[in-house]
């Protein structure tokens, strides 16, 4: 019975046994039944338990930070507090790597993944919320809803999940089977032969569950009441219209537009269509009409405040609530109320490259000032807001990252992790240059736990830019979405060169992507979507041998540092074997 639940997963185990005690003689019904007894109880007019189940949609959804562990497990939603091992999704692009040489993510790195080994797994999961949420539509009105709003909010969250969750799936997979609104029993035949369906097929049915359910939400609410809002973070219209704005880039991208195994419909489509730029774009720009979201002015304003106005989509309960996090990414050679930090990711020099100068000129441009020799003097600001590196100002001493310094010692018991790269990731820490302790950071304004932001303004932007760009080339209003971001990031002048190509105009928005949303989970799916990962990431990977001199200066050599193993069925994610063996009508994807 366990195995035949393993494409659509166990719902809520815990929960089941805690509140089957509640109730009398829970042994004379069949425990899924009571249990849903009991959540939609037809004698409580406030549907309390029906509004805790959607609820419960919500954690499933995955976190950010440091979430991949070294391991076949691929945790979803472990706390970094619980594995040592664990680092972002970036170590896994060309943006970074581990600093641990133990760490279990360099058999990805070195090996790839596999059915048997898969990478960030996220079948299971999904399934469980698609069931949760199907289970909710398939209930709900045996509740004596005293409030009619409340239903009808509800019904619609849960479709808008489902929905996402659908998104996850095909983003790693391609398309995937669509269950509608059923609950498969364990034993249920059909369960056991569910194909998969085209990859266009699941884009029009997320698409249109947003589209159903994004007009019959709560309304979304003012900065002013954010931070007392009860109900803040949880689905509304623009966050549907966010997330149909992601789910219409990636439909649009190279990957899926077209498939390059297009008599496999489920890998994408098996024609190229300009058209679905075109909706992407209007997706985005749907959102940025709303005139409800903003580019905060200060970046850390993300980092500090849970309730800003460039927050759209997030992750409610992420475990990052104090300032653990800072000790985790912060070099090792600070160790601030006498606690050893951790430095757990090297961004790699690709990365740091990518920064261009303050004057918005890339590092290669002759023109643009650039020192190798002082490589990271007059850098955009956001380099300083993104990575440790050598001789900046970090509670109230430079940076050493030199060979022999406080945080490259090349002594293990000084620092048994050490950089690989010659830097460490900074981003979500706050601005602690000057402070003598690391700042807690998302602190719980209102009772409310931190958020992993999923979309926010600047991703909406960028999106507009990049879909309106392919679609029909650089204008005006793809200038100014991505002109907003470079004023906001401090590059003076902000303005783009006239007269770009659309081929120079996807490099900026592609590079602007990768420096304004580093760590943030966009990278990784970025290059996966452009299909540049081959060429960006599976090639050799660089970093920084930097020794001082007696005067005081620094000499930086480039070093190699890894060449990933990535071959082309690596764009799209292997399916567990586990979920191929139990359903023989599901096909996996190619090369695996």
């Amino acid at each position: 019975m366990k195995k035949h639940l393993s494409l659509l997963g166990v719902i809520l185990t815990a929960f089941i046994f805690t509140i089957s005690s509640c109730k009398k003689a829970f042994e004379d019904k069949p425990l899924e039944l009571f249990t849903i007894d009991y959540i939609f109880d037809e004698k409580d007019p406030t549907g309390a338990q029906a509004y805790w189940w959607v609820g419960n949609i919500y954690g499933k959804i995955p976190t950010g930070y440091n979430r991949m562990l070294g391991s076949s497990s691929w945790a979803f939603n472990s706390s970094p507090r619980t594995n040592t091992s664990l680092v972002p999704l970036e170590c896994f692009s060309d943006d970074a790597v581990p600093s641990g040489d133990g760490n279990e993510g360099w058999n990805v790195i070195r090996g790839g993944y596999s059915p048997v080994v898969p990478f960030d797994d996220n079948w299971g999961n999904s399934y469980s919320a698609i069931r949760a949420a199907n289970i909710y539509l398939n209930n709900y009105q045996r509740v004596p809803w005293a409030d009619s709003s409340r239903k009808i909010w509800l019904t619609n969250e849960a479709r808008a999940l489902r929905a996402y969750f659908y998104y996850e799936l095909i983003r790693r997979y391609g398309g995937v089977p669509l269950v509608g609104d059923k609950v498969y029993e364990p034993n249920d035949p059909e369960l056991l032969n569910l194909k998969r369906n085209s990859f266009e097929e699941c884009v029009n049915y997320i698409v249109s569950e947003l589209d159903i359910a994004k007009d019959s939400l709560r309304s979304d609410v003012p900065l002013s009441g954010r931070t007392t809002d009860a109900d803040f973070g949880r689905m509304r219209k623009s966050i549907v219209m966010a997330i149909k704005a992601k789910v219409l880039l990636l439909a649009a991208s190279p990957l899926f537009n077209p498939s390059s195994t297009p008599d496999k419909l489920y890998t994408g489509y098996a024609t190229y269509s300009a058209e679905r730029w075109k909706a992407a774009a209007d997706a985005a720009k749907a959102v940025m009409d709303l005139g409800i979201y903003d580019l905060e002015p200060n970046r850390y304003t993300l980092v500090l405040q849970r309730a800003n106005k460039e927050h759209i989509f997030f992750r409610m309960s992420d475990p990052r609530n104090d300032n653990g996090y800072a000790y985790y990414m912060s070099p090792p050679g600070y160790k601030p109320a006498n606690r050893n930090s951790e430095g757990r990711v090297s961004p790699t020099q690709e990365f740091v490259d990518a920064f261009p100068m303050k004057n918005g000129k890339a590092i290669t441009d002759p023109s643009s000032g650039y020192n190798p020799l002082n490589p990271y003097a007059g850098r955009d600001p956001r380099l300083e807001q993104t990575v440790f590196y050598n001789g900046a100002k970090w509670l109230q001493r430079p940076i050493e990252t030199f060979e022999g310094g406080k945080d490259k010692p090349n002594d293990a018991t000084l620092a048994p992790v050490q950089t690989q790269t010659g830097y460490y990731a900074k981003k979500f820490c706050a601005n602690d240059s000057s402070s003598a302790n690391y700042t807690t950071t998302f602190v719980r304004d209102g009772g409310f736990i931190p958020p992993w932001s999923i979309i926010r303004y600047a991703d909406i932007l960028l999106i507009y830019a990049e879909a309106k760009n392919e679609y029909s080339g650089p204008d005006a209003s793809v200038n100014a979405a991505v002109e907003k971001i470079r004023q906001r990031a401090g590059l003076s002048p902000y303005a783009l060169p006239l007269g770009l190509s659309k081929d120079q105009m996807r490099d900026v928005v592609r590079n602007e992507r990768r420096v304004e949303l580093a760590f943030e989970e966009q990278r990784f799916w970025d290059i996966r979507r452009w299909k540049i990962a081959k060429s960006v990431y599976g090639t050799t990977l660089h970093g920084v041998t930097i020794t001082k001199n007696a005067s005081g200066t620094f000499n930086y050599s480039p070093k190699n540092v890894t060449t990933p193993y990535f071959t082309d069925a690596m764009y799209l994610l292997p399916i567990a074997i586990k979920e191929t063996q139990v359903n023989q009508g599901l096909e996996q994807n190619p090369g695996y």
